[in-house]
């Protein structure tokens, strides 16, 4: 794990989750501008799961370890596949949990890398 990663993306995935939930609450959320965060957020889950798998160290429970990897890669696309398509405040909610799910998700990737 790289642990600046770890933290700079939960605090994004915490900050854009709050934000996503006013948004989907005030009813205005929109697809396109989520783009970009998107793929920063994707592409530094992709990083800490190269560095899971390609580290020499072995975390004490290494199939929850890598159930967390995969499923941190998994939780923004199908968040987005649907948000994508949809304006509503469902998607928008969606959004807000997905984020946040991934936040628990890299906390309890640190908690098992130790």
């Amino acid at each position: 794990m790289i642990e600046p990663l770890a933290f700079a993306t939960t605090m994004l995935c915490l900050l854009a989750g709050v934000f996503a939930l006013v948004t989907a609450a005030l009813g205005r959320y929109r697809w396109p501008p989520w783009r970009p965060l998107a793929v920063l957020i994707e592409l530094a889950l992709l990083a800490q799961a190269i560095a899971g798998l390609a580290s020499a160290h072995h975390p004490a429970e290494p199939g929850t370890h890598v159930a967390y990897l995969l499923t941190s890669l998994a939780v923004l696309p199908a968040a987005l596949a649907w948000g994508a398509r949809d304006t509503t405040r469902s998607a928008g909610a969606l959004l807000a949990v997905a984020l946040l799910t991934l936040a628990v998700l890299v906390i309890r990737l640190q908690a098992t890398w130790r």
